[in-house]
């Protein structure tokens, strides 16, 4: 998917950025070059990326097939946290689509092809005190978009399954080990009789778990484990973006 944009365009459109930059201190998102929101360039760069099946080393025990993106690069970084911590919303579409496009390569990467009846996309959830403290439930909204994006290809909606059964620490400066025990055990399916009572008819049917990041692995592993446990057919996991190959301490 490239960008529509040409180079004469970019330019044109400079000046009132600059402006914008003089009078308001605006900047790109991803470049911190002077523009509103993210420039022309930066999203045909994302565009332009090629989504791919991931896996951190060392790799833990559960780790579901995963597709990612893209690379966990600076401007990706910018681009997460921006959303994420600052509330940038105007990039939910752009990362949404991303979404969109690692489930639909995790999808197109399974031997059985296309699931033949609905789709369910379960964000990971993140903790209460957080969604609390930015006013936005990020991974939802991003889940959301990238449903809408797959549609008409894959009938597709989105479903918040998973809740925190117990509190976690940050996870902050923990190795891969330690991010294993911090959040093991520690993710639930919501109304875990009702789903298994209701698998054959109204229930989630094949998941997708999606998330903005994968870095150890430790929450898609923990996120795969309560729902397999809870008799849901997981498919795999989709990411925005991956970092590059982790070592053991």
């Amino acid at each position: 998917m490239g960008d529509s944009g040409t180079a004469d365009d970019d330019h044109r459109l400079s000046w009132p950025a600059a402006v914008g930059d003089l009078l308001l201190g605006a900047r790109c998102l991803a470049c911190l070059r002077p523009w509103w929101g993210l420039c022309p360039r930066c999203r045909g760069a994302l565009r332009a990326r090629t989504a791919r099946l991931t896996s951190p080393t060392p790799c833990p025990d559960g780790f579901p097939i995963t597709a990612t993106a893209g690379d966990y690069d600076l401007p990706m970084r910018r681009l997460i946290v921006a959303h994420k911590e600052r509330q940038a919303l105007a990039l939910a579409p752009v990362l949404g689509e991303l979404l969109a496009v690692a489930c639909w390569h995790l999808l197109r990467s399974r031997d059985d092809g296309l699931p033949a009846g609905s789709l369910t996309l379960v964000p990971v959830p993140s903790a209460r005190a957080a969604v609390r403290g930015r006013g936005y439930d990020a991974t939802t909204t991003l889940a959301r978009r990238a449903a809408a994006r797959l549609r008409p290809a894959v009938a597709v909606r989105v479903r918040r399954l998973l809740r925190h059964g117990r509190s976690v620490h940050d996870q902050a400066g923990l190795d891969a080990a330690a991010r294993r025990r911090n959040l093991a055990d520690s993710l639930r399916v919501r109304d875990v009789a009702s789903t298994r009572a209701t698998a054959a008819t109204a229930g989630p049917g094949p998941v997708i778990i999606v998330d903005d990041l994968v870095t150890t692995g430790a929450t898609l592993a923990e996120a795969d484990r309560a729902l397999t446990a809870a008799g849901i057919t997981v498919l795999g996991a989709a990411t925005i973006a991956a970092t590059r190959k982790l070592h053991a301490n």
